[in-house]
């Protein structure tokens, strides 16, 4: 063979190596089993796939994948407001409009009360009111059931507790004598009046106290 000759053939065998060496050849089809086997969740050989392309869809999307134990509320930053027990927190599900369910230790019978309302309690329960609420907002048949019962109560259709929205609202509270004192420091926008029904109805509160 002539001097020409093996020099062409170690050109061809570099240029050979070059290409088994670059993506363009047989290993572009060996990278390309690799990305698909990524895609579609299995493992090559001689690759890892430590996270599907489901998985990590699902995680830019911030959805867990069906099958996962974490739900909306253990995830971090997720929070519900029914069962907390945290002062501030509501639930507003099946509530009637302008009214709240406080999720806080003085309203432990989760009564609906006028939106307007919870913040001023929790503003006492906060300075020293340590009552509790005992009746919030009621529909018309619940007021119309105190007043078959003989308890002192407004007409079914008239009373405060039937309303939401200010200066309609209304609540019965534990500690009554307690909660007057404490609102005296409230410098709210709205106020919350009790005491005014005397001994016929001492633990009723509302904006006029009727």
């Amino acid at each position: 063979m002539s001097i020409e000759a093996v020099i062409s053939r170690i050109d061809v065998i570099a240029q050979a190596q070059q290409q088994l060496a670059s993506p363009i050849g047989s290993s572009a089809s060996a990278n390309a089993n690799a990305i698909g086997a990524t895609l579609s969740g299995t493992t090559a050989a001689g690759t890892s796939s430590p996270t599907s392309f489901a998985s990590a869809l699902a995680q830019a999307q911030g959805t867990p994948l069906s099958g996962n134990s974490l739900s909306a509320t253990s995830l971090p930053g997720a929070s519900t407001a029914t069962g907390l027990g945290l002062t501030g927190s509501t639930a507003t599900a099946g509530v009637v409009p302008g009214a709240v369910v406080p999720q806080a230790s003085w309203n432990p019978e989760q009564k609906q009360i006028a939106g307007w309302i919870a913040p001023i309690l929790d503003w006492a329960s906060q300075h020293g009111w340590t009552g509790s609420v005992t009746s919030g907002y009621r529909d018309y048949q619940q007021q119309a059931a105190i007043n078959a019962s003989g308890a002192f109560s407004a007409p079914a259709g008239k009373s405060n507790h039937e309303t939401t929205q200010y200066p309609g609202g209304a609540v019965d509270v534990t500690d009554p004598s307690q909660l007057i004192e404490v609102l005296k420091g409230y410098t709210g926008p709205y106020k919350l009046i009790g005491g005014v029904l005397g001994p016929a109805d001492p633990e009723h509160f509302s904006a006029t106290g009727h």
